[in-house]
């Protein structure tokens, strides 16, 4: 499978994760949502729309804030758009060669910020590159995986990302900039 066709079908399968949030999840990590509102009208608008949720007719609040992938100690412009790497079930040594190649390339004028995605714990390396890690480790237990909901969450949070897998970094620059333009 090519590279491009590589990077379409996991766009395509955090599409489809992203399509159907967990709304539990998202409602319970909201913290602005918890904040009390200033007016009567919005308590009574929260009221009835807790209400509505709680029937299922509508989807639960989850206040819409800007994502910030940005670490403080990284340089980034406010307006850089948002890389996700999705690098699950790869060597410590082969993401490590990996990242050190999508840093020669996203330094090179790309207004990009790096997003990791992986199931490898290497954080002290990963805080020298100065990006966002999001860590999925996979753990046992009952139901369905913390894993596979955290992937989920990922896929909604990062739905305008551009999202291209771990090889994508052994691309040439013609395939790199194709995988950065296909939608």
């Amino acid at each position: 499978m090519s590279i491009v066709a590589q990077t379409h079908a996991l766009r395509q399968e955090c599409a489809r994760l992203a399509a159907k949030p967990e709304w539990d999840l998202l409602t319970r990590y909201d913290l602005l949502g918890k904040k009390p509102p200033s007016s009567l009208k919005e308590r009574v608008w929260r009221g009835a729309r807790r209400l509505l949720a709680a029937l299922s007719l509508v989807p639960p609040q989850v206040t819409k804030y800007p994502w910030q992938p940005t670490l403080k100690h990284a340089l980034a412009s406010a307006e850089a758009g948002t890389i996700l790497i999705w690098a699950l079930g790869a060597d410590r040594d082969a993401l490590r060669a990996a990242c050190e190649r999508f840093s020669a390339r996203l330094n090179t004028g790309v207004a990009l910020v790096p997003v990791l995605v992986t199931d490898v714990a290497d954080f002290a390396y990963f805080s020298r590159l100065g990006w966002l890690v999001e860590y999925l480790p996979e753990l046992d237990g009952d139901g369905q995986s913390y894993r596979a909901r955290k992937r989920a969450y990922l896929a909604w949070r990062y739905r305008d990302a551009c999202i291209v897998p771990l090889d994508a970094a052994l691309t040439s620059d013609t395939e790199w900039h194709a995988l950065l333009q296909v939608g």
